[in-house]
């Protein structure tokens, strides 16, 4: 199979996206630039968060950031839910947008009146709004583990991060949400990936494939990619493979069809089928 490798990161690798010839990738604390051949072209660390899903759109790289949580409290406590928003030609942060809203879910989270479990922000990707066809960022909510949290929730956004509107998808709980998002353009399909189930109420799929205005479920299958996916229309997709250790993390993004997230296949064996 045809894929590209990324080597030597230091921790998580949450996603990555083609464009204009190279390959993006996002990992918990930078972001990294290569050819199609895995050479390095340029890099960039980010500070004072956790950095998530990424998209490649029109010469900037749109990336979902999470402030790290104060001292003392728990690692997921949030302290604020940004876009940086990337030159795709050397990395430089060249916007930062507040998703508020999401500061609005998060003071809200697991009240009583609460339905969303709302407890981050993971996968992002632009795509065309459903009724008017512009251009809009997409953002895709990370959940807290309850039977209650049943929908995956996307939020929409303009290119510049006014909230417009957002969709509830009813998957069922997920581990922390959807990890990946991504529109296929060809198709005029959203995909998004999620985590297995470490509950008995979480389903075993782990991979969506949506309606164009987010309102149905057309496919879901038992096969995990949470590290990135991305859409290449009649070409297929890029999907994910992580290994290593923090300090030493190393990513590949593969080649393949549909078809072959029929068959649900380890990261072991996807590996091996690769180097051999």
């Amino acid at each position: 199979m045809e894929y590209v490798e990324v080597v030597n990161q230091n921790l998580h690798m949450q996603g990555f996206s083609k464009g204009e010839g190279f390959m993006y990738w996002s990992f918990t604390d930078s972001i990294v630039k290569t050819t199609m051949n895995g050479t390095v072209k340029c890099q960039a660390e980010i500070h004072g968060g956790h950095l998530g899903d990424i998209d490649y759109y029109d010469g900037r790289v749109y990336g979902s950031y999470l402030g790290n949580a104060l001292p003392g409290h728990a690692w997921e406590d949030w302290t604020g839910f940004k876009i940086y928003v990337f030159d795709a030609d050397d990395l430089r942060v060249i916007n930062i947008i507040n998703l508020d809203i999401c500061d609005y879910y998060k003071s809200i989270t697991c009240t009583p009146e609460d339905t969303r479990g709302f407890q981050g922000i993971d996968g992002v990707t632009i795509a065309p709004d459903p009724k008017t066809g512009e251009m809009r960022l997409f953002v895709a909510c990370a959940l807290y583990t309850g039977e209650k949290y049943a929908n995956q929730i996307i939020l929409q956004f303009t290119l510049d991060g006014k909230y417009e509107t957002e969709y509830h998808i009813p998957t069922g709980n997920t581990v922390y949400g959807i990890q990946n998002l991504d529109y296929d353009a060809e198709n005029k399909e959203f995909w998004f990936t999620t985590y297995g189930p470490s509950q008995p109420y979480q389903p075993k799929e782990l991979l969506y494939c949506i309606s164009y205005d987010l309102s149905e479920i057309k496919r879901k299958y038992v096969y995990s990619t949470p590290y990135g996916i991305d859409c290449l229309g009649k070409e297929g997709f890029y999907a994910s493979v992580q290994y290593g250790k923090n300090g030493k993390r190393g990513g590949i993004a593969f080649k393949c069809e549909e078809a072959f997230f029929t068959t649900p296949k380890t990261e072991q064996e996807i590996t091996k089928a690769l180097v051999e």
